[in-house]
């Protein structure tokens, strides 16, 4: 006679199979069962339908009306860029000087080479730019020009120092070949 071993694991695995197989059987057919509760009423769905295409005739309306919208706006960036310009064309004078590749000395050409030897002669330049605007009274912007040979060692770090010493009270920037404007060395 044949018996059955104390422990066996499928005497564990057998039930539980079924019972898988079971929750499995029910699964399948959970969708096709349909309570009273979900089931959608015709009428409730075609007001869903016509709320659905009014929103999204909405929305195109909304579209066009806020391309429009974009539309000013563009116009109205661009018309304040121009005006931002002109504003500073109005209220800047710009002074170019220019530092020698030879030697690093600063000068200014009017029309031909001036150079600009210190501080009482920066002010003095500072002072007859202040004169030549008259009522104007347009604020000043010195621009230095870094030579254009980039292998020139000009000016040196006691040159700009001592160039910008020279314009302590006025506004003041360097061009600098190779660099980003607003960026400086």
């Amino acid at each position: 006679m044949i018996q059955m071993p104390t422990r066996s694991v499928t005497r564990f695995f057998v039930p539980m199979i079924d019972v898988l197989t079971l929750l499995f059987c029910i699964y399948l057919l959970m969708p096709m069962v349909d309570t009273a509760g979900d089931a959608e009423l015709e009428a409730e769905r075609r007001v869903r339908e016509d709320r659905l295409k009014h929103l999204e005739s909405e929305l195109v309306r909304m579209g066009t009306a806020g391309e429009q919208a974009l539309a000013k706006l563009r116009e109205e960036i661009e018309r304040l860029r121009k005006e931002k310009i002109q504003t500073l064309k109005n209220r800047l004078s710009v002074r170019v000087l220019e530092i020698d590749p030879a030697n690093g000395k600063l000068y200014f050409r009017n029309p031909d080479k001036v150079e600009i030897r210190d501080a009482v002669e920066a002010n003095q330049l500072i002072e007859g730019d202040r004169q030549t605007q008259g009522v104007a009274r347009r604020e000043l912007y010195y621009l230095v020009l870094y030579p254009r040979d980039r292998a020139s060692g000009y000016p040196t770090r006691e040159q700009r120092q001592r160039y910008d010493r020279w314009f302590d009270g006025v506004a003041l920037g360097y061009d600098v070949p190779g660099v980003e404007l607003g960026k400086e060395k």
